[in-house]
C-alpha cells in the first residue's frame, strides 16, 4: 500500500534531494549526474533512495540501459521543472543584486538640489544601472534626515550638517548664496556700475526662507555679522514661489547661485554683486551610522565626489 503524502512531507523534502532526482532524469544515468553535481555515484544512490523513502514512491526503474524514470517519477521532474526555472531566476536576480546592478533606489533631496542638481547624478547613474528603479522625495533637510532613520529613503541631500552621532554627513559640493533682485529695483541698478556695498541691504525689503529653512539660518548669521537687519516682506519655504516674487518687486532675496541661473539669462532675475559678498552654504549626502549600505545605494554614493 502506497504511503499517504501529507502537505507536511511535502514541505519537508529535501531540495538537494529534488534537485540530485532532477539532475538524474536529464543525465539518463548516474555517472554523467554525479558528475555534474560534484558528488560521488554511491552517495548520488544513497540521496535518490532517501528521497524516494521520503515520499513512498518509486522513482526510477534500474534497466542495464541505465535509469528511467516511473510514472511517478516523471510527474516529480514535471513538478521539478518550473522550481528549479524560478531558483535559477532566483539565482541570477540575487546575483543582480550583489552586484548593485538591479533593485531598487530611493533617495531624498530637498528641493533645490532635486530640481537642479541631482538630474544630472540620476542621468549617469541611470546610464550605468538601468535596471535600477529610482524613486525620488522632496523635502525638507530635517524631514529627510527622519526618512532616513525611518528608513524609508536609502540616502539622502541636506543643506546642513547631519547630527554626526546618528549619520553619516559626505560634503560634496560648496554652493555660492547669492544676492538676487529685480533687474529693475533700485539694488540691481545701483549694482549695474559696480559693487554695492554690503550696508545697502541693511532695511531693504527682502522676501526670504522660512525660519526653519537652513538657507535662511546661514543667511541670517550671515547678515548679522555684518550688522546688516533687512525688513523681511514676505516669507517662503519655496524657492521657485521666492524667485517669483523678488521678480515682481517685492524685494532681494538670498538664493544658492544655482538656482537663478535660468532666470538670470532670461533677464526676470539680476545677480546684485555686494562687494566682500562671502556666504556659502555646503551640501552633503547621508545616510544612518550603521547601516550598511547595500551595492545598489553605494554605486549611487560613490558617484558623489568628497570635499577636503
Amino acid at each position: 500500500m502506497r504511503k499517504q503524502i501529507s502537505l507536511d512531507d511535502v514541505l519537508s523534502l529535501n531540495l538537494n534531494h529534488l534537485r540530485y532526482f532532477y539532475e538524474v532524469v536529464r543525465a539518463g544515468n548516474m555517472r554523467k549526474a554525479a558528475i555534474r553535481i560534484g558528488i560521488s555515484q554511491p552517495a548520488l544512490s544513497k540521496q535518490i533512495q532517501a528521497l524516494e523513502d521520503t515520499i513512498g514512491l518509486q522513482l526510477f526503474y534500474r534497466t542495464p540501459r541505465g535509469l528511467r524514470p516511473t510514472g511517478d517519477g516523471d510527474v516529480v521532474f514535471v513538478h521539478c521543472e518550473p522550481i528549479f526555472a524560478h531558483i535559477r531566476d532566483l539565482e541570477i536576480a540575487l546575483d543582480a543584486r550583489r552586484r548593485g546592478a538591479a533593485g531598487r533606489l530611493v533617495v531624498g533631496a530637498i528641493h533645490t538640489v532635486a530640481h537642479h542638481i541631482l538630474p544630472d547624478y540620476v542621468r549617469r547613474y541611470r546610464d550605468a544601472f538601468p535596471r535600477v528603479r529610482i524613486k525620488i522625495t522632496t523635502t525638507r533637510s530635517r524631514a529627510v534626515l527622519r526618512a532616513l532613520e525611518e528608513h524609508k529613503v536609502d540616502v539622502g541631500i541636506v543643506a546642513e550638517l547631519p547630527p554626526p552621532d546618528r549619520f553619516v554627513g559626505q560634503p560634496f559640493r560648496l554652493t555660492p548664496l547669492v544676492v538676487v533682485a529685480a533687474p529693475a529695483s533700485d539694488l540691481a541698478r545701483a549694482a549695474a556700475t559696480g559693487p554695492i556695498a554690503v550696508d545697502a541691504l541693511h532695511r531693504a525689503d527682502m522676501v526670504a526662507f522660512d525660519p526653519a529653512a537652513p538657507t535662511r539660518r546661514v543667511s541670517d548669521k550671515y547678515l548679522r555679522s555684518v550688522n546688516v537687519e533687512p525688513r523681511i516682506m514676505a516669507e517662503c519655504p519655496d524657492f521657485g514661489t521666492i524667485k517669483e516674487l523678488v521678480a515682481r518687486g517685492l524685494g532681494f532675496a538670498i538664493l544658492p547661485d544655482h538656482t537663478v541661473t535660468t532666470e538670470v539669462r532670461a533677464g526676470h532675475l539680476a545677480i546684485v554683486d555686494v562687494a566682500d559678498w562671502s556666504l556659502a552654504r555646503t551640501l552633503y549626502l547621508a545616510h544612518v551610522i550603521g547601516t550598511p549600505l547595500s551595492p545598489t545605494v553605494r554605486h549611487f554614493v560613490e558617484l558623489f565626489p568628497r570635499l577636503d
